[in-house]
């Protein structure tokens, strides 16, 4: 009997790890599921730079989901997924709300905006991801997507 493939979103990958999570929109949790995602990749020999960065992607897109998207809304839901394709470490974070356009937002680097408390989140997780995109869930809400490519430790 044939098994069921058990990593549906990347089934072509030579190697694929998937971790799915659904929770509250609760910033209680924020730090529980970074330490998962960052834990996962820590495991498959990514450097501490990628693990750094993956740490602040994650950390700033839940916060953004939850904030932004859901609107802080408590019952609202958040669907984290975790996945290895190849040397890339996938992160989805998929929330309720009625979404954004990214190019819309405001360039945190132009003068009339470095001293804004807020917008640099997204600026900043695309500079240190690769494949990174948004998208409107048909019925659902908006699903960012962004990968962390393994670099190449230094030699010493």
């Amino acid at each position: 009997m044939m098994q069921p493939d058990p990593s549906p979103v990347t089934p072509q990958a030579p190697e694929t790890f998937l971790v799915e999570l659904n929770i509250p929109s609760d910033m209680d949790l924020i730090d529980l599921v970074v330490d998962l995602g960052t834990s996962m990749i820590s495991l498959k020999g990514f450097s501490d730079d990628d693990v750094s960065a993956i740490r602040f992607a994650i950390h700033e897109t839940l916060v953004n989901a939850i904030q932004y998207g859901n609107q802080g809304l408590i019952d609202a839901r958040i669907t984290v997924r975790f996945y290895l394709k190849g040397d890339c470490f996938y992160t989805d974070i998929e929330d309720e709300g009625s979404g954004f356009d990214p190019d819309a937002l405001a360039n945190p680097t132009l003068p009339e905006n470095l001293l804004k408390a807020t917008g640099r989140g997204i600026f900043l997780v695309r500079s240190m991801t690769e494949d990174f995109k948004v998208e409107k869930t048909p019925g659902k809400g908006v699903r960012v997507t962004f990968c962390r490519l393994k670099r190449q430790q230094p030699v010493e």
